[in-house]
């Protein structure tokens, strides 16, 4: 028996582990899907199949109705040739032939402008519409995800395909499609005629549409690939752009600008090369297409003129069947062009339905599950093990059992990283544990529908978030998927104000201008961190919970506040189950049960009065919080917390009886609606920068002087291809008068000399065409990275309040990054390129028309600038309608990004089908209103392409009158009429493919004025006398007053002076917005005070160099900023390139209390700590913060509520670290726990900007004023 337990155990153990996995991977599972891009009309409805079969259908008759003008050509052509030969009185009929084949022309341009219309208008409709229905159902498949894929994919890039990819999608459905439908309508009706008139010649000339689609075939596989590694390369540019400018603070604190933006011209080098590769490729392709035009051009007359010869093929045809080849090779063009556009499509959809396919394992708008009738909020835990799908490695809690009976406050306590969030999130479902089971009732979690669960449940975290909106939504959106939801409007506000007074919220609420419909700006920046959590604890209590989950809920209230909350929401847990998470064990000692979590397992459990009984773990915690705090005296601690009971109770009592009307007095934190203008303006509000074209041009050419010799070789490319089409109409001209004069002179030359010329046409037109598209590719690249690469540079540059700003919020920015940035291939090597070759072929044309026949020249010519403005109309009304597509895609991606980046905050308050509704209903709006528009671009589209028609019917009418008088040849009139009328529609076809010059110049007039700001606080700036070495740290405040430039009717700091000796511990402490954070940002010049003037060691802070100045500093911020990376870059951020010892860094991780944490991952200081430091929990972020700031040993430490997220052990632990640290350096301390700074050598206290008191903790105390009493009441509750 013994000998066969061994294996039998380990044969468990091992499917023990292959469970485990299976949960794992069950998590993170992506099923391989069909990514062709046709898969994406699965979303259309039987109308929209209907209305592409129409549009289909027009499509295929508009592209029909393109080779018909040249068997037209071929008729009159004959019709010529007959009145050439024979005079206009042996053709009696000559006159009414040309006028019966020139009306032929006018109904073409009739029934092309039907066919355009409605195909563009169809395929548009329903590309929008499609377009739609995609963002729906992938933004809904996001909502149902499990969190597991946000940790491992990112907020950011499950919500990119929102915008651009789907935007490309729409694309392509919509005109794309329509052009290419038509395309392949062209191409048939070439055929089919070309075969109708001679097949043998047809069949000869079919080699070059065969070879246009092998070209395009290998070369999209080879774009995919190109374009993949651009895109991938982009993205990565755009994670490191967005996390910088979102977490400026820590990178101007740090001097990290320099650091970012080498590591983001790294990832835009890799997207540069990428991408000049792809359109370098495109070019060719493009190339090869005109070549092979011509070859078969060639190839035609050879072989035509020879059976022409023997009477085997008629003039008319031989002449119709060249046209339309040449016709065909262009569309083949065509479809080239928008080659890039599918391609990009493709690789958008394989994104979107991988998402939309995907099953997830814990749907939160599934309607599968239990509904009990009645909520008994008992939970228990029973031998839970669970392991995060993004850390495989590590099983965050391993064997955990704990109870939280109904109806009672359960605190579990613990230090940093033992488990007690995960307890949180795997109560909300957040994610499955890998092992055990965990119960509400008699119910498994699992096994209940999670939509019901999470509205039993409401959940605060530390790291509140609150939406860009009101205050009053925001804390409505506590009755998503309640009962309570189906309230009235004034029944909910009465309910929000009085959840708001629990949270002793509505005070400050009421004191702000516009009170509930305050905007809270994105993240709630516009509060302060104790303000979003009472709006956060306001949020959760209005829709009465049964079961509520505080975790850290109250860690940014100062002392008053926290015990106000406390005693409402002790006061309101009669029916509810609350479960309270903190490090702070003061915050729990009235709790009905307090769990000790070590290690992912409870170690012990019992109430306060129990554990301090027992003498274990517990009782350990609170004396080492007691021997931090020191000996303080013991005071009657129930008195307060009644008094602070009864004057929430009275404040209640109050509000019911209509007396509680708040302050009269402007909050110290209220925000003005409208800020300081753009710091990146549109081009109509920029002043200081000229706008006009020419001058934005020369900024532009600026920007890619570097290029000027690739520039040069293109523009000399573009001359020579501007010839292209006068020379293919000399060419053409010769051709046909000797295939004509061949009919009745056998023994003449054929046409073969020509065809030779046409040969020579071919390979000289891919060798230009491929030259100018690559270099010109070169020169984008090249100038989009630059300009890229500057902005970034220039943003960081910039002072703080320069991102106070909403519209340089860090998403504007990046926005305007990437795609603005892009914007600017419209005025570059690549568009003056386009604009030389329309205008040498244009100038060429009607110097050759005119030389072979003015008359004609000057008819056909009044016409071009009908042609070239059909083709600007055309190419102005798609990008209007493009344009205000982008804009409402961009809003509503914006939306969706807000609700995807706070998806815990949306999964926890069940608002998912609430935010997919108000999502889909945005983007109803703009479908109506984007369909008048669509249909208005469309008509001006579709008059653009039929209105050359019209002009081919005058060209050939006035030719045929001037050759039935004598006046004109054949020759003359087929090169005049092929130079004026070819050239012209080439030219306005050059210029619908031209970018939008619109908003290029837009873009770079704002790039302009981005570059030419002078920052208030250069933090590259080499100005500045260069601080010693190793300041003393003497800091002095000399009459300083302060308002933050987004609120300048506000003093955050009036008239403050004081001094910081060198080497000294000062404290500064207050309530929030006593202006404590505000002297922090001024002390590292991240503003530059109103009035007054800040010293170090005597010299105004001011007149040192900022970098220097900065180098002398560590900050540690309340709430730390990781950068995506590994534990030892970070621990590196900041040190300026200085060597720093592997025994360095461990020293500062040991004083910091993380060495033990760092040194047991598998991976040590190369452990990756995710995107801002996700991977870790808030105590981890923050001692490593703590830890990179004692890294370069700064004669300055700056902590700013530094130990807040951290348990009361690791707290003492960093604090006698810190202490030791402190010794020879100046440390400035701002805290809102009053134990942590009684230690300090003076103590400034901060009421409404001004220094109340200040003085040593005994002195103070000694005072018995404002100080004493926010320490009497700190202590009774630490006690």
């Amino acid at each position: 028996m013994p000998t066969d337990a061994g294996p039998e155990k380990g044969a468990t153990s091992l499917a023990q582990r292959c469970d485990e996995q299976e949960i794992i991977q069950r998590q993170l599972h992506f099923e391989e899907v069909d990514s062709s891009f046709f898969t994406l009309f699965r979303y259309a409805t039987p109308i929209d199949f209907i209305v592409i079969a129409i549009s289909a259908v027009f499509a295929l008759i508009a592209g029909a109705l393109v080779p018909l003008p040249a068997v037209l050509f071929g008729q009159l052509s004959d019709v010529f040739v007959g009145v050439q030969d024979g005079g206009s009185a042996h053709h009696p009929g000559s006159g009414q032939q040309i006028g019966y084949y020139s009306t032929f022309f006018l109904y073409i341009a009739l029934a092309a402008l039907a066919a355009w219309f409605v195909s563009t208008a169809g395929f548009s409709h329903t590309g929008a519409r499609i377009s739609q229905q995609i963002r729906v159902r992938y933004f809904e498949a996001l909502l149902r995800q499990n969190m597991g894929v946000f940790d491992e994919m990112g907020s950011g890039n499950l919500v990119s395909p929102l915008g651009a990819d789907l935007n490309a999608i729409q694309d392509a459905m919509s005109q794309k499609m329509s052009i290419t439908v038509s395309s392949i309508g062209t191409l048939l009706a070439t055929y089919i005629i070309s075969f109708v008139l001679h097949w043998k010649l047809t069949l000869m000339l079919t080699w070059s549409f065969f070879l246009s689609l092998a070209l395009l075939y290998l070369g999209n596989l080879v774009a995919s690939r190109y374009l993949g590694r651009s895109t991938e390369a982009q993205s990565a540019s755009s994670s490191i752009a967005e996390e910088a400018l979102g977490s400026i603070k820590s990178i101007t604190a740090l001097g990290l600008q320099g650091q970012i933006s080498s590591s983001y011209d790294c990832q835009l080098k890799k997207a540069e090369k990428a991408g000049s590769s792809l359109k370098s490729l495109m070019g060719i392709m493009v190339a090869v297409t005109v070549g092979t035009g011509y070859l078969n051009v060639a190839l035609s007359f050879w072989q035509g003129s020879i059976f022409l010869m023997h009477g085997k093929i008629s003039f008319m045809a031989l002449v119709a069947i060249t046209v339309v080849t040449k016709t065909a090779a262009f569309c083949v063009l065509s479809v080239g062009h928008n080659a890039e556009t599918f391609v990009t499509a493709k690789g958008a959809a394989l994104r979107v339905l991988r998402m939309t396919s995907r099953t997830s394992p814990i749907d939160p708008m599934s309607d599968t599950g239990h509904v009990p009738e009645n909520v008994d909020g008992t939970i228990e835990l029973r031998d839970i093990k669970h392991i995060y799908p993004s850390r495989p490695e590590i099983a965050v809690v391993n064997g955990l059992s704990v109870r939280f009976p109904a109806g009672k406050s359960t605190a579990v306590v613990g230090a940093s990283g033992s488990g007690k969030s995960s307890i949180a999130k795997l109560i909300m479902r957040f994610y499955e544990p890998v092992g055990g089971q965990i119960y509400l009732g008699s119910h498994r979690l699992k096994d209940l529908n999670l939509r019901w669960l999470r509205r039993q449940t409401r959940l605060v975290n530390q790291d509140t978030y609150l939406f860009d909106t009101t205050i009053l939504k925001n804390i409505e959106y506590g009755f998503s998927g309640t009962p309570l939801d189906n309230l009235t409007a004034s029944e909910k506000l009465e309910k929000v104000e009085a959840a708001a007074k629990s949270a002793c919220a509505h005070n400050f609420i009421m004191a702000l201008p516009h009170g509930y419909q305050t905007t809270v700006g994105p993240r709630g920046s516009k509060m302060s961190g104790g303000q979003k959590q009472r709006i956060a604890i306001a949020r959760a209590l209005v829709s009465e919970p049964k079961i509520l989950i505080l975790d850290e809920a109250t860690s940014a209230l100062d002392v008053r506040t926290e015990m106000l909350v406390q005693a409402a929401l002790g006061a309101s847990t009669t029916d509810r189950t609350t479960i309270i998470i903190a490090h702070r064990l003061s915050t729990v000692r009235q709790a009905d049960n307090i769990v000790v979590v070590e290690n992912g397992v409870n170690v012990e459990e019992g109430t306060h009065a129990e554990l301090m009984g027992r003498q274990g773990t517990y009782f350990a915690l609170v004396n080492a919080q007691d021997a931090s705090d020191g000996n303080r005296e013991d005071e009657n601690e129930n008195s307060d917390l009644e008094i602070g009971t009864k004057e929430l109770i009275d404040n209640q009592h109050k509000a019911r009886m209509g007396q509680d009307r708040g302050e009269d007095v402007w909050s110290t934190l209220a925000i003005p609606d409208q800020l300081a203008g753009p710091a990146i303006p549109t081009a109509k509000e920029n002043h200081s920068s000229s706008s006009s074209l020419l001058s934005v041009t020369k900024f532009v050419l600026r920007l890619n002087k570097e290029e000027w010799y690739y520039i040069l070789i293109g523009l000399f490319c573009s001359v020579i291809a501007g010839f292209e089409e006068p020379a293919s109409a000399i060419l053409f001209g010769h051709a046909v008068v000797e295939a004509a004069d061949s009919i009745h002179d056998q023994a003449k030359p054929t046409a073969s000399f020509w065809s030779w010329m046409f040969f020579l046409l071919a390979i000289v037109m891919m060798v230009v065409f491929s030259i100018q598209s690559s270099v010109f590719a070169i020169c984008s690249e090249r100038l989009i990275s630059r300009a890229r690469k500057l902005a970034l540079a220039q943003m960081l540059r910039q002072e703080i309040s320069f991102f106070d700003k909403n519209e340089n919020s860090p998403g504007a920015l990046v926005n305007f990054l990437s795609t603005e940035a892009a914007d600017l291939a419209g005025i570059s090597g690549g568009t003056f390129g386009l604009i030389l070759i329309a205008t040498s072929t244009l100038t060429a044309a009607f110097v050759v028309s005119v030389a072979f026949g003015w008359k004609l020249a000057l008819v056909c010519s009044s016409v071009i600038p009908i042609l070239i403005g059909s083709g600007f109309i055309g190419v102005w009304a798609s990008s209007r309608f493009e344009k205000l597509n982008e804009e409402h895609t961009r809003a509503s991606a914006a939306y969706a990004g807000e609700a995807i980046s706070a998806i815990q905050t949306v999964a926890s308050l069940t608002m998912e089908p609430r935010i997919l509704q108000d999502y889909e209903k945005s983007l109803a709006v703009y479908a109506k209103a984007g369909l008048k528009a669509n249909l208005k671009a469309c008509l001006v589209l579709a008059l653009a392409r039929s209105g050359v028609y019209a002009c081919m019917a005058l060209g050939f009418w006035y030719g045929g009158t001037l050759i039935l008088r004598g006046e004109y040849s054949l020759l003359q009139f087929v090169i005049v009429y092929s130079s004026i009328i070819t050239s012209a529609y080439s030219a306005g076809l050059i210029f619908s493919f031209t970018p939008n010059i619109g908003k290029a110049k837009r873009s770079a007039v704002n790039l302009q004025k981005l570059l030419k700001r002078k920052s208030q606080i250069d933090p590259e700036s080499p100005l500045g006398k260069t601080p010693a070495q190793q300041p003393r740290g003497n800091i002095e405040f000399r009459h300083v007053s302060f308002n933050y430039p987004a609120r300048p009717q506000h003093l955050a700091l009036d008239n403050i002076s004081f001094n910081v000796a060198a080497g000294s511990n000062v404290a500064f402490i207050g309530h929030t917005g006593s202006g404590k954070s505000t002297i922090v940002s001024l002390i590292e010049r991240f503003y530059d005070p109103t009035s007054g003037g800040i010293l170090l060691d005597g010299e105004s802070i001011d007149s040192l160099n900022i970098s220097k100045y900065r180098t002398c500093m560590g900050l540690v911020n309340q709430e730390p900023v990781l950068l995506q990376g590994t534990i030892r870059m970070n621990l590196l951020a900041g040190s300026k390139g200085e060597s720093i010892s592997d025994a360095a860094i461990e020293e500062a991780c040991k004083q910091a209390n993380i060495f033990d944490f760092v040194s047991s991952l598998p991976d040590g200081l190369n452990t990756v700590v995710g995107n801002r430091g996700e991977q870790l929990s808030g105590g981890q972020r923050q001692r490593l913060a703590i830890a990179r700031a004692l890294v370069k040993k700064p004669s300055i430490l700056i902590l700013d509520e530094a130990t807040s997220a951290v348990d009361t052990q690791s707290e003492s632990l960093i604090r006698d670290a810190l202490g030791a640290a402190s010794r020879g350096r100046t440390t400035i301390t701002v805290a809102h726990r009053l134990s942590t700074i009684r230690n300090a050598d003076v103590i400034y206290v901060l009421e409404q900007g001004r220094i109340a008191e200040s003085g040593s903790h005994s002195s103070l105390m000694a005072k018995k004023g404002i100080y004493f009493d926010m320490f009497s009441k700190d202590d009774r509750r630490q006690n």
